[in-house]
């Protein structure tokens, strides 16, 4: 399999992941809590903003798992904007595990989370290094 087609997989299952993250938009708010309260993090508030938030964050990973399926479809095409997307996504990392620390989120979750972050930016990183716009595919 060549670095292209590798990292086409990659996109697909990158994308496939974040599209699943559209049915929380239409969760109901009683599974949401459900969840919560396995989590241990107590009672899920039912108050606008908190469903808005949770609503339109699961609304753009969906979005993003859109686009990611979009430039699998071209990745030379799309290679400066991988290149790019590497620098957006090890910052937002960055900031997700920041916000876990400052939310006291259980430490097992802002582990977990930190973890699969950091290898699935790596391997992003290394399958985008690994395309060459100048090879044939």
């Amino acid at each position: 399999m060549t670095p292209d087609h590798q990292l086409v997989w990659f996109l697909r299952a990158t994308a496939i992941t974040l599209l699943s993250a559209a049915l929380a938009v239409v969760l109901p708010h009683a599974w949401m809590d459900a969840v919560h309260r396995w989590m241990g993090l107590g009672e899920l508030p039912d108050s606008p903003i908190v469903g808005y938030l949770t609503r339109s964050i699961s609304a753009l990973y969906a979005a993003f798992g859109a686009c990611y399926c979009h430039i699998s479809g071209d990745v030379r095409r799309y290679l400066p904007l991988l290149r790019f997307s590497v620098l957006v996504t090890i910052g937002f990392a960055i900031v997700l595990v920041s916000v876990d620390v400052a939310c006291r989120l259980p430490w097992e979750w802002t582990f977990a989370e930190a973890a699969f972050l950091i290898s699935w930016c790596a391997a992003y990183a290394w399958l985008i290094r690994r395309v060459r716009a100048d090879q044939i595919s």
